[in-house]
């Protein structure tokens, strides 16, 4: 009976409850964006190693990683690495951030190789550096095949394109030779950020250090800490949003419903079903507010200027928290329904 109640008053009050789960739903869609974006950089930076192929890395010894947390050192590094038993091939490998254009400038990550034993993605149009002068670029930059780019006041002929190649929060990444990465980072000095090992070396040169792949991601994680933090706290403060939401809607449905649930308790009705009530029809608009909510996500999430990965778990988890969103949201009219005296179904209207 209570159910069916619920369901009706949800009918009656449609365009109400409709406004609420519009409203809840934006706030459902913002906090799997939210989850998406924080997401998104553990997925950009698996991408961007995983695709290098490389099983070590080989760098300066206190060196935070191979690429935000450097320490150059020279190039000759790569003889000392292959002596070493046990490795089947050494890469030199330069990364930088540099800006791209004359006028309206554009952040970029630099890396540059010697075309050996360093696999970048597979270029999507063109094809890959073969010469200095010549640079593979990320399609979110926006040149096409033969444009002309300038890095860092030098010019480049693009030869290839990657689709969406982007590392340190959707930032392009562009590919240029060894010595053209080392002209544009090192003003020509013959040094590296780090060398790419293939095989298990069974010792380490030195002044060299070897970190695995798990390490050399966190180097690129580890500027955008801060925001996935705060990102975080913004999704948590998301769900007292949407809890406030619905909340007021159930609230104000129980000061319109005093005299129904009056009549109720008169006629032997008990709080525990009353309270049933309310819960049923603030888990039905959270509910329904999360599946809105997910579909907009969907929607929205490629148009972001940064990667927005939702991982699965983040939409199967939406509505057991939905339902939990909606039974804290009951309570609001909790108590206001429990008190409620079950004369007032006899008093004058």
């Amino acid at each position: 009976m209570m159910v069916r109640s619920a369901f009706r008053d949800l009918q009656w009050r449609r365009r109400r409850v409709s406004i609420a789960i519009l409203g809840t739903s934006l706030v459902f869609a913002i906090t799997l964006l939210l989850t998406g974006l924080s997401n998104g950089f553990e997925v950009e930076a698996d991408r961007l190693v995983d695709h290098l192929h490389v099983d070590m890395w080989a760098v300066r010894s206190g060196a935070a990683g191979p690429f935000l947390g450097q320490q150059p050192f020279p190039d000759g590094a790569v003889d000392d690495v292959l002596a070493v038993a046990g490795v089947s091939q050494a890469t030199p490998m330069v990364f930088g951030r540099k800006t791209v254009g004359r006028h309206s400038v554009e952040e970029v990550n630099v890396f540059g190789s010697t075309g050996r034993g360093l696999s970048t993605p597979e270029v999507d149009e063109g094809r890959h550096v073969a010469a200095r002068g010549e640079i593979v670029v990320s399609t979110t930059l926006g040149y096409r095949l033969g444009d002309e780019i300038v890095l860092s006041g030098q010019r480049f002929k693009v030869v290839g394109r990657v689709h969406a190649w982007t590392a340190v929060a959707g930032v392009p990444n562009v590919l240029v030779s060894l010595k053209d990465a080392q002209e544009l980072v090192f003003g020509g000095m013959p040094l590296v950020s780090a060398i790419a090992v293939h095989g298990h070396p069974q010792a380490t040169p030195n002044g060299i250090e070897l970190i695995d792949n798990a390490r050399a991601k966190n180097d690129l994680l580890r500027p955008l800490g801060n925001g996935k933090a705060a990102i975080s706290l913004f999704a948590s403060l998301l769900w007292i949003v949407a809890a406030a939401i619905v909340g007021s809607v159930i609230y104000v449905s129980t000061l319109e419903r005093a005299r129904d649930f009056a009549v109720f308790k008169a006629t032997g009705t008990s709080s525990l079903s009353i309270v049933g009530d309310l819960a049923v029809q603030a888990v039905v608009l959270s509910i329904a507010a999360a599946a809105v909510g997910a579909v907009v996500a969907t929607v929205l999430a490629p148009k972001f200027p940064l990667p927005v990965v939702v991982p699965r778990s983040a939409y199967l988890l939406l509505p057991v928290t939905a339902v939990l969103v909606g039974v804290v949201a009951s309570g609001f009219g909790l108590r206001r329904a429990v008190t409620i005296d079950p004369a007032l179904a006899f008093g004058s209207a």
